[in-house]
C-alpha cells in the first residue's frame, strides 16, 4: 500500500508544471503570440516553420541573421527588392517583434516544429530554456 502512495505521489510531482519566471512567461507569451501571428501571415510564403519555400528564403538559416531593428524594418516596410509586401498596415511593432521572437526561437534551435503550445514534455507547453532570450 505504502509503495503504490508512494507511486502516485512521484507521479503527481512529475505532472506538476515547472514553475517558471516572469521573465520566462514573458517569453514564452511572446514566442508563442509570433507563432500564432506567423500562421495567420507569413507561412505561405516562408513555410509552416519558418524554413522557407518556393517564394521565400529560409529565416531559420544561421547566415541570414537579422537584428531586431533591421527586421522589423524588414516586415514593416517590405523587401528592397519588392518580393516581399509591406506589412506595417497589418501587423504593429509589437507583433513584429513577437514574430521576430518566434523566428529566433526556431533559428536557435530552443523551440522545434510546431505549436508553442503542444511541443514541450508530454505534449504539453514548450518550456523556455534556462536563461534563453531571443538575440536583439
Amino acid at each position: 500500500m505504502i509503495s503504490r502512495i508512494l507511486w502516485v505521489a512521484a507521479v503527481v510531482c512529475i505532472s506538476l508544471p515547472v514553475s517558471a519566471t516572469a521573465e520566462d512567461s514573458q517569453a514564452y507569451k511572446d514566442v508563442y503570440n509570433g507563432w500564432k501571428w506567423w500562421h495567420v501571415y507569413c507561412y505561405r510564403c516562408h513555410g509552416m516553420n519558418a524554413v522557407g519555400g518556393t517564394l521565400a528564403p529560409n529565416l531559420i538559416d544561421p547566415n541570414r541573421k537579422l537584428a531586431l531593428k533591421d527586421f522589423v524594418f524588414t516586415v514593416r516596410n517590405g523587401s528592397a527588392d519588392g518580393a516581399m509586401q509591406a506589412w506595417n498596415k497589418l501587423l504593429d511593432d509589437k507583433q513584429i517583434t513577437q514574430l521576430y521572437f518566434y523566428v529566433r526561437a526556431r533559428a536557435e534551435k530552443v523551440l522545434p516544429p510546431g505549436r508553442p503550445d503542444e511541443v514541450g514534455p508530454n505534449g504539453g507547453h514548450w518550456i523556455v530554456p534556462k536563461g534563453w532570450a531571443p538575440a536583439k
